[in-house]
């Protein structure tokens, strides 16, 4: 468990594959006759507010409400917002106006109202936060109701750091929130050939491509002043408001771990957000296909020469 799983919350939101954006009943959400005790309390915390027209009880769950300001700038700009689990673009502009908007908002959120949500939601989905949450899976190979619990009780854990982290800026005066999502997309965008049909898993470490295959994301991707700043907001804030021993294992593995993993360093100190990865990855791929290029110029009889030529080049 790490920063970047309330930044793919925040980015990302959860949602159903596919749905009407239309205001909807607790059953409509499931699809269910009758809502239990943990999907009604779950839609009344404002989970999937965007879609169900609830909105969140309190400006708490950071995540949820700024989610809610960046879906709706990318339905505005014609965009498809019914497949969350997926990008139906790469472009990163409607991050800007929704973060304009969101961090306009006077915050009011004290740690009463956060505790107090939390609380609801730990004894109405006791069941489901019982589940250790795995991190590294693709998310829509996860449980529905236990990932949905999971998304909402943490949109309220972090909702205070995530609000300070949503509205950061870096020293040039520009959101972080935005540099992170351009590198990132940017680089999703590279490693699947634009394929928008593409999920990350939710400790942000893996990239799921539509033909079945993983990449794993480079630790550089996660550098730089924006980041290094992130975790230190959340650390501070994890050290003074620590979850029971129980939902913290589920969740972080334990505390230390998450604390080791917020105080990683980066392999390249001197990569800005990521940049450097993504020449990186222009390179490699600027030098695989001048190899492939190469290959067919060798005579016959040159095939192993070929093949380790290119399994050097691919080294």
């Amino acid at each position: 468990m790490n920063k970047k799983l309330f930044l793919y919350l925040g980015l990302f939101a959860v949602a159903i594959p596919s749905v009407v954006l239309a205001q909807l009943t607790c059953e409509e959400l499931f699809n269910l006759t009758q809502c239990n005790t943990c999907q009604k309390s779950l839609y009344d915390q404002g989970a999937l507010s965007f879609y169900t027209g609830v909105t969140p009880p309190s400006q708490c769950p950071s995540n949820i409400v700024y989610g809610n300001f960046l879906l709706e700038e990318y339905k505005n700009a014609g965009y498809d917002v019914s497949h969350v689990f997926n990008y139906s673009t790469f472009d990163t502009t409607p991050f800007k106006p929704s973060l304009d908007k969101y961090c306009a908002l006077e915050y009011t959120c004290d740690q009463t109202e956060v505790d107090q949500a939390m609380e609801k939601i730990k004894t109405d989905c006791a069941t489901e936060l019982s589940t250790p949450l795995d991190l590294t899976a693709n998310p829509k190979t996860i449980e529905f109701n236990t990932l949905l619990a999971y998304a909402t009780f943490l949109a309220y854990y972090g909702g205070i750091p995530s609000h300070e982290s949503i509205c950061l800026l870096n020293d040039q005066g520009e959101y972080c929130y935005y540099k992170i999502a351009e590198t990132y997309f940017e680089y999703i965008k590279k490693e699947s050939n634009g394929d928008t049909n593409v999920t990350i898993s939710l400790d942000g470490k893996i990239l799921f491509l539509s033909d079945g295959t993983t990449k794993e994301i480079p630790k550089d991707l996660n550098c730089g002043e924006c980041w290094t700043k992130i975790a230190n907001i959340f650390l501070t804030y994890f050290e003074e408001h620590k979850l029971d021993e129980q939902l913290e294992k589920n969740i972080f593995g334990s505390y230390d771990e998450m604390k080791q993993e917020l105080q990683a360093k980066c392999e390249d100190s001197s990569n800005a957000e990521g940049i450097d990865v993504l020449e990186e990855v222009d390179l490699k791929r600027s030098v695989r296909a001048r190899a492939k290029r190469n290959a067919r110029t060798i005579k016959r009889g040159g095939g192993s020469v070929t093949r380790s030529l290119i399994s050097f080049l691919r080294g």
